[in-house]
């Protein structure tokens, strides 16, 4: 559930991340969620209810106010409801001090935390931002979004495309990698 970048067995991303940390390149302190949100939506009864929503929207022809109406109320459904306590607190006590990102794994989107609290708050905005508008028409006809490890990076700023560390990283691990910094640590890596 609660993985640390080097215990996660998740491929991309989180992958690549781990690698370059192997090499030796600076890597942002990383937690990778996996599972949790399967386990969220479950114990919530999310999908139920959020399938509920969309029921009618999806005809011969989208019914766009209907559309736009589920999706403002599956963000809210998403964002009112809570993890396990349990889970909750092992992440709170895991992140410790300082900023945190939160975003999916080869997704640049990212939510911001200054303080454990405001983390869990930004992990339930992210997990809600599937249900944006523009989020569902991306995936259609699969109304479920896809399952993707949650990264949780020690960094309260965002990240820019580093092209002295993208040449690093790519000659470590001898393949084409860009790879995002904040202050010269790596973050968020893409092969090319």
């Amino acid at each position: 559930m609660i993985f640390s970048l080097r215990e996660s067995v998740d491929q991309g991303e989180v992958s690549l991340l781990r690698r370059l940390e192997r090499e030796g390149l600076p890597v942002v302190a990383t937690l990778v969620l996996s599972g949790l949100e399967a386990e969220f939506y479950q114990l919530s009864n999310l999908a139920e209810q959020i399938k509920a929503l969309f029921s009618g929207v999806f005809g011969v022809r989208i019914d766009e106010n209907k559309l736009e109406a589920a999706c403002r109320q599956a963000q809210k459904l998403v964002r009112e409801n809570y993890l396990l306590p349990e889970r909750a607190d092992e992440l709170v006590r895991t992140l410790g001090r300082g900023a945190w990102s939160v975003r999916y794994a080869a997704e640049e989107e990212a939510y911001y935390g200054k303080t454990p609290q405001e983390t869990l708050f930004a992990l339930k905005h992210l997990w809600a931002s599937r249900w944006k508008v523009e989020a569902l028409l991306g995936r259609m006809p699969t109304l479920a979004p896809p399952e993707l490890p949650t990264l949780v990076q020690q960094t309260g700023e965002e990240p820019v495309q580093d092209a002295d560390a993208s040449s690093a990283a790519s000659k470590a691990l001898g393949v084409s990698v860009d790879v995002w910094t904040c202050g010269g640590v790596i973050v968020h890596a893409r092969s090319r």
